[in-house]
């Protein structure tokens, strides 16, 4: 293979807002598909929600559904096959939902809070054991409800799971298109299940790398244009559209990757023939060269720490990951499994290291614990690509290449996954912080 391309709303819990991006609408939105389900995956029922007789403009209890059924940790019942759809815990005939064998059971309603908006209030509750576990209340604007019923998601998810759930998070990922003879690259915005894409730029020229800054209000992506011979890293304000261009020329200006308090972007440059990892300070403007091997080191990526960058660099021969302080010393190999590893990124928690691995299988995903240093390959492959772990460490985004590109999630022990496709060429994802 190829040496690999260079790497590649703020919402409360209980007062939602829906931040805006001014761009243009993207051309489609993607379509989730679960290609495999955790044999431990835990079952859980949501009764459609109750609205006083009426009906909501959104279907909260079907989408929190598909929340948790695409994580691959849940089976959700069908709702066809309930038989009963009850808004509230005295509703609930525990017998009939016994016989059905549903053990986990979700039921709410919605009512207008009086400023135009709705007041969700839910119940978790234990089917089999028949009483209730929890009950919760959001409060959500009239055009928030979409972000309530992922905030219904989240904190069911928590409750089972034990950490956050990511579904107030958005992702961005890279489109091709073909039309007139021409390929149309656009860099889409999205919430995490591909729902609402916006297109924040869009060039005939390839755009690649995408990197969120860590309060999700900016990203940092490159750009090429191919008739000059230029490539340029970016960083695009998604509220107001303003771009700042912090590196850019002839040769490598690529890779960028956000510190963890968005003061300092790692990215990748040439000098002297050589590609190299730098630093770039977003206040002051200066830019720090930090390794000089001769070799070619490249997708930089900060620990959540901050003190240590892990890169790609071929100075062993073949691609291997390698860490560094975050300002250039104590270089060390991480990888020795597989013909070669590259495009590293960090789980939130520090704890493990994400990578495309190669072996005789081809590339794909591999997750690496830092703390024993194995090694799991947690994707099928043949050509998988651009991992990226989901803001709370659970999953992780890549693209899947090949005739028609796509994107993929996995769960880190590689026992649940699904698939996220549209028309056209799908590729470089990269996940947004939680969102809340």
């Amino acid at each position: 293979m190829k040496k690999r391309s260079y790497r590649s709303l703020f919402l409360g819990v209980w007062s939602l807002l829906v931040v805006c991006v001014i761009a243009a609408p993207a051309q489609a939105a993607l379509q989730v598909d679960i290609t495999q389900s955790s044999d431990g995956a835990i079952p859980v029922a949501i009764a459609p929600f109750g609205a006083n007789g009426g009906e909501l403009p959104v279907d909260v209890a079907q989408i929190a559904s598909q929340d948790l059924a695409s994580t691959g940790l849940f089976k959700v019942f069908p709702r066809q096959n309930m038989l009963g759809s009850p808004s509230a815990p005295d509703q609930v005939n525990y017998k009939n939902w016994q016989t059905l064998g549903v053990d986990n059971l979700v039921v709410g309603s919605a009512e207008p809070n009086g400023q135009g908006g709705y007041r969700l209030t839910f119940y978790l509750l234990d089917a089999a054991q028949s009483r209730s576990i929890a009950s919760f209340q959001i409060n959500a604007g009239g055009n928030d409800l979409r972000d309530a019923a992922h905030t219904v998601a989240n904190l069911i998810y928590e409750k089972f799971i034990g950490k956050k759930g990511y579904f107030l998070s958005r992702i961005s990922y890279v489109t091709v298109t073909n039309s007139a003879n021409k390929r149309q690259f656009r860099l889409v915005v999205s919430d995490y299940d591909g729902s609402s894409p916006t297109t924040v730029y869009s060039s005939q020229d390839p755009v690649m790398s995408p990197s969120w800054s860590p309060d999700g209000r900016k990203l940092a992506y490159v750009a090429f244009n191919v008739y000059k011979g230029i490539s340029s890293v970016r960083v695009q304000d998604l509220s107001s559209g303003n771009v700042r261009t912090i590196a850019s020329g002839s040769g490598v200006n690529g890779a960028p990757s956000w510190s963890p308090d968005g003061s300092q972007i790692a990215l990748t440059r040439s000098s002297n023939g050589d590609s190299d990892v730098f630093v770039y300070n977003l206040n002051s403007g200066q830019m720090r060269q930090l390794t000089r091997s001769g070799a070619i080191d490249t997708e930089p990526t900060w620990s959540p720490d901050g003190r240590h960058i892990a890169f790609t660099s071929d100075r062993g021969g073949a691609p291997q990951i390698y860490q560094m302080d975050s300002n250039g010393g104590q270089v060390q190999r991480l990888t020795y499994n597989g013909s070669s590893n590259q495009r590293p990124d960090y789980s939130p928690d520090g704890k493990s290291l994400a990578m495309i691995q190669r072996d005789g299988n081809g590339f794909r995903v591999a997750v690496m614990d830092l703390t024993n240093n194995t090694t799991q390959v947690v994707s099928q492959g043949p050509l998988d690509d651009s991992p990226n772990f989901a803001p709370n460490g659970q999953a992780i985004i890549y693209a899947k290449q090949g005739r028609n590109g796509e994107l993929a999630t996995v769960s880190v022990d590689g026992s649940a996954s699904s698939k996220l496709s549209q028309s056209g060429e799908v590729r470089e994802p990269a996940w947004g912080p939680l969102g809340y």
